[in-house]
């Protein structure tokens, strides 16, 4: 016996009537506060300001804001930025296009111009259809439709970044103004001085640029008397009449200090610690440094010079007698009395906290020691925290 199975299947189509709604975004006015921080030494590849920010489309009006673009509000002002103030329709332009920034140093009132970059792409029913075009320029290149909607995007590259001159907090202020291509253009949109003079503003887009710049790779004890040369100090030794016929030794040195952070004296804790190079030295008195002759014993105290240190304290404006090797620490130092100076190497100021010192030599008998030279090595150990 064979038995079939038969399926019937009904089969039943429906039709319907679809709708298609254009999709509208109304431009409007920007304002964007970008606050970062980083180090010179270590600049972000890239520092995106706006990415791919939409300046408005009408799905049903292409050229309505699908030509849209963004011009600069001074054509030479670099405070907040310099480039044309009306919009062109060019078929070659550059991109990114390049706008001339001043940024200022929030203490020093230094300026520096850098160039922020700017790019526009334009879509097509929220689909990217072209890229990189150039944000002042309404020419919708070979792309055929044109498109209904642009986006803008601006950022600065590490070039830029790499070329801020030393550490502090870094500020501008970034205006372009949206603008709405109109169906005639008076003026000469073939011309990047003059533009299309009639086209409509939608808004302002705004950028507040806040960059924390440090130098951490710059920190160090600043010896103004030394420069970039090896410190060599003497103890400035003289002789003087001492009791019963004798002759006495005494000196005292006085060395100007001044410690960077690497971050504009922004720390405020500074950790310092004095060392000499820590031979022998036997019968010292507790908490001096000392000096050596050369070719002499160091086990001997007739081949040996002690010295005392003092250190200004940068609150209290007191002497602070150093114990060696053992830890300063003085908390606050941000909100003390800064010096402004330009390090060696550097060609802009910044700010160190001022800590001079002096040398001691307690006063001696001549004949107590072996003639010759005598050297030695004192070490200054500085660390900046924040705590």
């Amino acid at each position: 016996m064979q038995l079939r199975f038969i399926a019937g299947l009904a089969l039943v189509g429906w039709m319907t009537g679809v709708q298609v709604q254009a999709a509208t975004l109304t431009p409007s006015g920007r304002n964007t506060s970008v606050a970062v921080t980083f180090d010179r030494m270590s600049v972000p590849a890239q520092l995106p300001i706006w990415s791919n920010e939409n300046g408005g489309y009408d799905t049903n009006d292409a050229p309505k804001w699908g030509r849209n673009t963004l011009v600069c509000q001074s054509r030479t002002s670099n405070p907040y930025g310099a480039c044309p103030t009306f919009p062109v329709w060019l078929e070659a332009t550059p991109a990114p296009y390049p706008v001339s920034v001043t940024f200022t140093e929030s203490t020093t009132k230094q300026t520096l111009v850098l160039n922020v970059y700017l790019t526009k792409r334009r879509s097509l029913n929220n689909v990217v259809i072209a890229s990189n075009l150039v944000p002042l320029n309404a020419f919708g290149g070979a792309v055929t439709p044109r498109g209904d909607g642009t986006d803008f995007s601006a950022y600065l590259p590490s070039s830029e970044l790499s070329k801020f001159p030393s550490a502090g907090t870094w500020s501008a202020t970034l205006k372009m103004s949206l603008m709405q291509w109109p169906t005639t253009c008076t003026g000469n949109s073939q011309n990047i001085s003059i533009g299309c003079t009639n086209a409509t503003k939608l808004g302002d887009w705004i950028a507040t640029l806040a960059f924390k710049v440090t130098d951490y790779g710059n920190q160090q004890i600043y010896l103004p008397e030394f420069g970039n040369a090896a410190a060599n100090v003497d103890l400035g030794l003289k002789i003087f009449p001492g009791g019963r016929g004798t002759t006495n030794v005494a000196g005292t040195r006085s060395l100007d200090m001044c410690l960077y952070d690497g971050n504009n004296s922004d720390s405020n804790r500074v950790s310092l610690i004095f060392q000499d190079e820590g031979s022998a030295a036997p019968a010292r008195a507790t908490g001096l440094f000392s000096v050596y002759r050369q070719g002499g014993n160091k086990n001997l105290a007739q081949d040996r010079l002690d010295y005392s240190v003092e250190v200004v304290n940068p609150l209290t404006k007191g002497r602070q007698v150093v114990q060696n090797g053992s830890e300063i620490v003085w908390s606050g130092t941000n909100k003390g009395v800064l010096r402004r100076v330009v390090l060696p190497g550097q060609r802009n100021s910044v700010l160190c906290v001022p800590a001079p010192m002096e040398l001691i030599t307690p006063s001696f008998i001549l004949s107590s020691k072996t003639a010759g030279r005598y050297s030695g090595t004192l070490r200054v150990i500085f660390t900046p925290t924040t705590q």
